[in-house]
Formats: structure tokens, sequence, C-alpha cells
């Protein structure tokens, strides 16, 4: 009973299409490879290594200002530049920012990792 089946099976066997070539395959799976092995690269240095490098002085520890700076943004003031040291200056040649526009936030630390794994 079951070689009748095996004789309707070869008769009604459907070839594959392929609508890609060898070449385009190979391109997309070393794609996916390539994503996931720079998304790990990436998650382990976050995580395992030193993520941020603050600039910092001898006030601060070190470790206490880049885990600070990983946590919350942090931010370049682009236009309040002082060519000499003022009394209320935050750091030595940086004036006080006055207008919240003037600074350039950067608030991409913690999700580089994840945006990497989802594409």
């Amino acid at each position: 009973m079951l070689d009748i089946f095996r004789g309707l099976k070869s008769l009604i066997r459907v070839n594959h299409i392929h609508t890609d070539s060898p070449v385009f395959r190979l391109h997309y799976s070393i794609t996916v490879l390539i994503l996931i092995a720079f998304s790990l690269i990436v998650t382990t240095r976050q995580y395992v290594g030193n993520p941020i490098d603050c600039i910092h002085t001898k006030d601060i520890p070190e470790d206490v200002l880049n885990t600070f700076c990983w946590i919350h943004s942090t931010f370049t003031v682009t236009q309040n530049r002082g060519p000499r040291a003022e009394p209320f200056m935050s750091y030595p040649g940086v004036k006080t920012s006055i207008n919240e526009k003037d600074k350039k936030l950067v608030r991409y630390y913690q999700w580089v990792c994840f945006c990497l794994f989802f594409q």
C-alpha cells in the first residue's frame, strides 16, 4: 500500500524555485552575521568594559564621573566659549550656559547595542 504512495510522491514532487542567486543569499547571511557580531562587541564593551570616557579633573574620581556621564545625558556647550577664566565658569574656558539651545545633548550610549540587535 505504501509503495503506491511513493510512486505518487515522485509524480507530485514540486521543484523549489529560488528567486535569488547564491551570491545574494551569501550577502544577506553575512550581513546578519556582521550585525550580530558588532552588536555583541558593543554590548560587551558597554556592560563589561569602559563605555564612556568623560573629561575630568583630579577633584572627582574618574569612575564616578564616567558612571554619571553614562547614566545621565552629557552635553557640549557649543557657543559659550570664553578665552580667559572668569569667576563663575563651570570649567576653565567655558562660560555658563544661559540658553538651552546652546547645549548639544548626547543621549545614545545606552541604546546602541539594542538598536543593533533590532536591526
